[in-house]
């Protein structure tokens, strides 16, 4: 079984943690959705029925994998492009995957920052807590969630270009990258 990457594909964990990531990130806006819609006690309704909990956990998955993601991602070769692309969109790719994969590292981080200088813990089911990184301090908090929504614009951003790019490739280049994406064996 091929583990890593290479010049020829990408891997069976690779494609796994591609979608998880995905599914992940959906849940995750899904819950955030969720708990802001409705009525105005959205955040005791949240906190009473756990949705704010599964929230945590869920983004403390992405996390982990995204850690192991990003290091996999800058340490394997990618995988040749598929049909015969424009370099300039080759580069863009390239540079929007790996800075896509460095957001879901980043991203969590900065919420588990944020709510301990906020003095909030991040509480997971069962009422377990994350450590804090750091005492209360309200100007860091402001910082973090300024830096958040900066970075939370650019990964939006990243992901509709993402997203573009998988329907350019399939729907109008009708090159087979979405099929490797899902697992089946292309040739270039």
């Amino acid at each position: 079984m091929q583990w890593r990457d290479n010049g020829l594909g990408f891997s069976p964990v690779t494609i796994v943690l591609h979608w998880m990531v995905a599914a992940l990130l959906v849940a995750i806006l899904g819950l955030e959705i969720a708990m802001a819609a409705g009525p105005e006690r959205a955040a005791d309704m949240a906190a009473d029925t756990g949705l704010a909990e599964v929230q945590n956990l869920l983004g403390l998955v992405l996390f982990l994998v995204s850690i192991y993601r990003f290091y996999a991602r800058i340490t394997s070769v990618h995988p040749l492009p598929v049909g015969t692309p424009n370099p300039v969109e080759v580069i863009v790719s390239r540079s929007v995957a790996a800075a896509l994969a460095l957001a879901m590292v980043l991203l969590p981080a900065a919420v588990w920052l944020s709510r301990a200088a906020g003095g909030a813990a991040v509480v997971l089911p069962g009422g377990h807590a994350l450590p804090r990184l750091i005492d209360p301090a309200p100007g860091l908090k402001a910082l973090v969630d300024t830096l958040f929504a900066i970075g939370g614009t650019a990964f939006l951003a990243g992901l509709a270009l993402h997203l573009f790019g998988a329907w350019k490739s399939h729907v109008v280049l009708k090159t087979p990258a979405v099929q490797r994406m899902l697992g089946k064996h292309v040739e270039l």
